[in-house]
């Protein structure tokens, strides 16, 4: 299915903490419509759902993913596999094997996988994809890379090859992240999610220095790199 072809696309909203929107057109004069808990809506793609500041939203889509979409956010259905991010962050939910493509304006990237992941696009350039549990392959112009669980990419816009991969600290982000913790209901992959970080943490242990991840208010992910002599003072 190509980027530009209409199809019909059927989205169940789950939870709803704030306001949430959905718009079908570009039109400024058009006013977008509100998101209602338990609407079971069919679109037309292209669509778009707007979330506004201090709100979230959680939608089931029609390929059985679980797309949870952060404050302050514009995410672009092209198509039931074509993601179009022009702000903000959101956390996907891949129960089965798949393939989608992820765009901004200056990144474009198929991933095919299974597991939970997240990705964040603050001004809608450069894209940063985190593995939260499963694993995933990215595919650019001129590069593939593949994903594990605690690891973290960052494509920048412009640049036909994936980014470096690093890793970050999995219990600290799935303890302080609001895509995960504010909602009413955990995710089905919730004992994936722990199983990995507990994989982690004691894979961590053992190495020279780590990056720990945090997030701010609007879910941005902040790394820093803690060294071995301070984890030490730490504990």
């Amino acid at each position: 299915m190509v980027a530009n072809q209409k199809s019909d696309f059927e989205v169940q909203v789950t939870h709803i903490v704030g306001d949430s929107f959905v718009s079908t057109s570009r039109n400024e004069g058009e006013k977008p419509i509100p998101l209602v808990l338990g609407d079971k809506f069919k679109r037309t793609s292209p669509f778009a759902i707007l979330v506004a500041k201090g709100s979230y939203a959680e939608m089931t889509l029609q390929t059985e993913a679980i797309l949870r979409i952060g404050q302050q956010s514009v995410i672009e259905f092209r198509n039931p596999n074509y993601l179009r991010i022009f702000n903000g962050s959101a956390l996907l939910l891949l129960s089965k094997q798949q393939s989608l493509n992820l765009e901004t304006n200056g990144t474009k990237i198929q991933l095919t996988g299974r597991g939970t992941l997240m990705f964040e696009s603050p001004k809608g350039k450069n894209l940063k994809i985190i593995m939260l549990e499963g694993k995933a392959l990215l595919s650019s112009a001129k590069a593939k890379q593949s994903l594990q669980a605690g690891e973290l990419v960052l494509v920048q816009a412009g640049n036909p090859d994936s980014g470096q991969t690093i890793n970050v600290d999995l219990p600290l982000l799935l303890a302080t992240s609001r895509l995960i913790n504010n909602f009413s209901a955990p995710l089905p992959s919730q004992s994936k999610l722990i199983s990995a970080a507990k994989v982690q943490a004691v894979r961590l242990k053992k190495r020279y220095e780590a990056l720990i991840g945090n997030t701010n208010d609007q879910n941005q992910l902040r790394l820093w790199a803690l060294r071995k002599e301070e984890r030490q003072l730490k504990e």
